[in-house]
């Protein structure tokens, strides 16, 4: 019984020992969404309400060891977390040659690739705050108006090299993209996913400074296995491109972003192909603590002969038809201090599903946020 007692002591003792060295901090972001408009169904809502946990130490080598946590808390949306980042769980090491980063975390695309979409107040259209009160997206492919798994928390390891004359390159390898934050730490005999299987993500970033103006340009492209739904193995491999242009003149910033997902989410054995892609441009300004914006942003997508067929809403349109969703926005920002932050946003979405005798809705939504950091 002694024997037990100071096994589980000298236990305890190393997990203490081993946590008290790291300086922790611990932080978080509560919200409020609020909208009305015409064709929506208006209301309170929230999102990215989170807990954030981190901490980070030096070793005797001198590289830097560190992970952080952080999990959405919400009575209004569905599970504990999600798969989307600021959730996140990840450990780095971090030295003279680079950081690794390994666990849920964003892949070498998403953090690397600057992103226009989140110019305007209140996180422009990245932010989702209007598909909230939008269900009517048509060209909906993974993630809205981005690249394929844009900022999906999924297990992999990321490792982005230090900036060296303007130039920033990271690459991140994902074993399997259906393991994110959400899904758990379950790993099952056998895939049978709606997910590509493993991947890679390839980013390179060059920032630099002419004439007073500073721009940051960003390309990436991401490749991976085919997906594997119900043991089918005909689906197209994962193959998709993005890049964007982000040039500052003083307070104003104006930025363009692309991709291309290709035939990523269709069968290759599709007599009619599918496709995927978009653009975004946006543009914001600070004066002071008030700051205003705005863009315009597209996505379009073709099913496909077998995503047709098996679709579960049915329309008289072809499986060539291009369905298209955009968003036209205008915002205006306020900073109060303390860690609060407003914003008003009027933003008009349009859906076209490529059938004439399809009514439909093209909201228009008012906006308002209230956050709080801390």
């Amino acid at each position: 019984m002694n024997k037990i007692l100071i096994t589980l002591v000298s236990i305890f003792s190393f997990f203490v020992t081993s946590i008290s060295y790291a300086d922790v901090k611990i932080g978080g972001f509560m919200q409020s969404i609020s909208a009305m408009g015409d064709e929506i169904d208006g209301g309170i809502s929230e999102k990215f309400t989170r807990l954030d946990m981190g901490a980070s130490t030096t070793t005797d080598n001198g590289w830097t060891i560190g992970g952080s946590f952080a999990m959405e808390v919400s009575s209004l949306s569905t599970g504990e977390n999600s798969p989307y980042l600021p959730t996140y769980n990840a450990m780095y090491v971090q030295t003279d040659m680079g950081t690794i980063t390994i666990g849920d975390s964003g892949d070498a695309v998403t953090i690397t690739i600057p992103r226009v979409g989140a110019l305007g107040p209140g996180a422009g259209h990245d932010g989702g705050y209007h598909a909230m009160f939008d269900g009517g997206m048509l060209a909906t492919e993974g993630v809205r108006f981005s690249e394929a798994y844009y900022a999906m928390a999924n297990s992999r390891i990321t490792f982005q090299m230090p900036s060296v004359n303007g130039f920033t390159v990271a690459a991140s390898y994902t074993p399997d993209m259906s393991f994110n934050s959400k899904s758990g730490i379950t790993r099952n005999q056998g895939v049978f996913s709606g997910s590509h299987g493993e991947t890679a993500h390839l980013a390179l970033k060059y920032e630099g400074e002419m004439d007073g103006i500073s721009y940051v340009v960003g390309v990436g492209s991401i490749n991976g296995n085919s997906q594997s739904v119900s043991g089918t193995n005909t689906m197209n491999d994962l193959a998709a491109t993005t890049g964007s242009i982000q040039i500052t003149m003083g307070s104003t910033t104006f930025g363009i972003h692309g991709y291309d997902n290709g035939e990523s989410f269709g069968s290759s054995a599709d007599a009619v192909k599918a496709k995927d892609s978009g653009w975004t441009i946006g543009m914001n300004h600070n004066m002071g603590n008030l700051s205003i914006g705005g863009g315009y942003t597209v996505m379009e997508k073709v099913r496909g002969t077998r995503a047709q067929a098996a679709a579960t809403t049915q329309t008289g349109a072809p499986a060539d038809a291009v369905r298209q969703d955009a968003s036209t926005y205008i915002g205006l920002g306020y900073n109060m201090g303390g860690g609060v932050n407003t914003f008003l946003q009027l933003m008009k979405d349009e859906h076209t599903v490529g059938d004439p005798s399809n009514d439909e809705a093209d909201p228009t939504m008012l906006i308002f946020g209230l956050s709080l950091g801390f």
